[in-house]
C-alpha cells in the first residue's frame, strides 16, 4: 500500500512537472494529441491532486490543447424587458439582430482555430425576438457537435416560440435556460410544462438582484478590477467577427451613445485574422483591457427593477449612495411609526 501511494505521488509530481516546463518553454504547439494524453493522465490522478491546483491546472490542459471553455453570442442586443443596470445595456440598445452567414463563418473559423468550445451559450437581449433562431441553433451544433449548448432566454416569448425553434433544440440537444425574474415567478410552472411538452430540457435560474458594475470616473486599477471580475465570471463573447474578453467591453458603445460617456472599448480579436491563432485567443482573454478601467472594483448589489434608462442606474458609486440614503430615509420613519401607547412598532 505504501508503495501504491508513492508512485501515485511520483506520477502526480512528474505531470506537474512536465506541464510546468512546457508553460516555461513557451510550447507552441505539442499537437493535439500530445495535449489529449496529458489531459487523460490528468483525469488518472485528479483525486490525488489538491483542490485548489485543480483549476491551475485544468486552465493550462485548456491552453495547451486549445479548449475554450465557454463563449456566449447575441442573437438580438435589445430586449422585450427593461431590467434596471443589465449588464448587457439592453435597455438602451437599439434593435438589431444576428446575421446567419456571418454567425456560419465565424463559427466554422473557430471550428478550425480551436480544439473545442465547452459550453456556447445563445442569448441576448432576448434572443427569441430574431426572426430564426432555429437555424441558429443548427449551425451551432453542426461546427461544435461536442458542445454543451444553451439558449438563454426570459421565457416572456417561449409559448409563441415556433415548432421549428423546438425541434432545433430537441434535435441538437441543446437546454433553454430561463432567466426567472420576479413579475414572472408565477409563470415557471407553466413554462416547465411546455418545455416537458416539447421534450426539451428547461435549466431555470432566479435572479432577484442585479450588480452596478461600472466605475464611470474610470480611475479603476484595470488589472485589480479584471482579477477580481475573473474570480466571479469567465464569459467571453462573440459578436461580428471578434471575440472580446466579456460582453461590456463589446457592447459598451450602446451605453456611450445614450449618455455621451466615453468609456474606452476594445477592439477584440478579429477571428478571421491570418495572425490569428486559438492560443492567440486564449491569451487574450487572459488579459485585462482598458474597458477594465471603467469596471467597479467592488459591484454594488440592489434588487431587480425597472430601468429609467439613467446612467447611475449602471454606476457603484451612484448605487451605494443610493443604498446609504435609503438606509437613512428608512431609519428616519422608523422614527414616526409609533403605536398608540408610544411604544415604536
Amino acid at each position: 500500500m505504501r508503495y501504491l501511494l508513492n508512485s501515485r505521488l511520483v506520477r502526480y509530481l512528474f505531470k506537474l512537472h512536465l506541464m510546468r516546463y512546457l508553460l516555461k518553454s513557451r510550447v507552441s504547439s505539442i499537437g493535439r494529441s500530445n495535449a489529449g494524453m496529458l489531459r487523460a493522465g490528468f483525469l488518472r490522478v485528479k483525486r490525488l491532486i489538491p483542490v485548489r491546483v485543480r483549476a491551475t491546472v485544468r486552465k493550462s490542459l485548456d491552453f495547451l490543447q486549445n479548449d475554450l471553455p465557454y463563449l456566449e453570442f447575441h442573437l438580438a442586443d435589445h430586449c422585450n424587458l427593461n431590467c434596471k443596470g443589465c449588464s448587457h445595456y439592453c435597455p438602451v440598445a437599439l434593435p438589431s439582430y444576428a446575421d446567419l452567414a456571418d454567425y456560419k463563418a465565424d463559427m466554422q473559423r473557430l471550428a478550425h482555430l480551436l480544439h473545442s468550445i465547452r459550453e456556447i451559450r445563445i442569448m441576448g437581449g432576448e434572443p427569441l425576438l430574431h426572426p430564426d433562431p432555429a437555424s441558429f441553433i443548427r449551425i451551432t451544433r453542426a461546427t461544435f457537435p461536442r458542445s454543451n449548448l444553451g439558449f438563454a432566454t426570459n421565457g416572456i416569448l417561449l409559448p409563441e416560440a415556433p415548432a421549428n425553434f423546438w425541434e432545433a433544440c430537441r434535435d441538437t440537444g441543446t437546454t433553454i435556460e430561463l432567466t426567472l425574474y420576479p413579475p414572472f415567478r408565477k409563470l415557471v410552472s407553466t413554462w416547465r410544462a411546455l418545455s416537458g411538452a416539447r421534450g426539451v430540457g428547461l435549466h431555470v435560474t432566479e435572479v432577484r438582484t442585479f450588480l452596478a458594475h461600472h466605475n464611470l470616473e474610470g480611475n479603476s486599477d484595470k488589472n485589480k478590477a479584471f482579477r477580481l471580475c475573473r474570480s466571479r465570471y469567465f464569459c467571453p463573447f462573440l459578436q461580428g467577427g471578434r471575440i472580446y474578453t466579456c460582453a461590456v467591453s463589446a457592447l459598451t458603445h450602446c451605453f456611450n451613445a445614450s449618455f455621451g460617456t466615453q468609456i474606452a472599448t476594445d477592439p477584440g480579436i478579429d477571428v478571421h485574422s491570418r495572425d490569428v491563432s486559438g492560443r492567440t485567443i486564449l491569451k487574450h482573454l487572459k488579459q485585462p483591457v482598458e474597458t477594465c478601467r471603467w469596471c467597479a472594483e467592488n459591484p454594488v448589489a440592489f434588487p431587480w427593477s425597472v430601468s429609467n434608462r439613467l446612467a447611475d442606474e449602471w454606476d457603484a458609486a451612484a448605487q451605494w449612495k443610493a443604498r446609504e440614503r435609503g438606509s437613512l430615509q428608512a431609519s428616519n420613519n422608523s422614527d414616526h411609526i409609533v403605536s398608540a401607547s408610544g411604544h415604536r412598532i
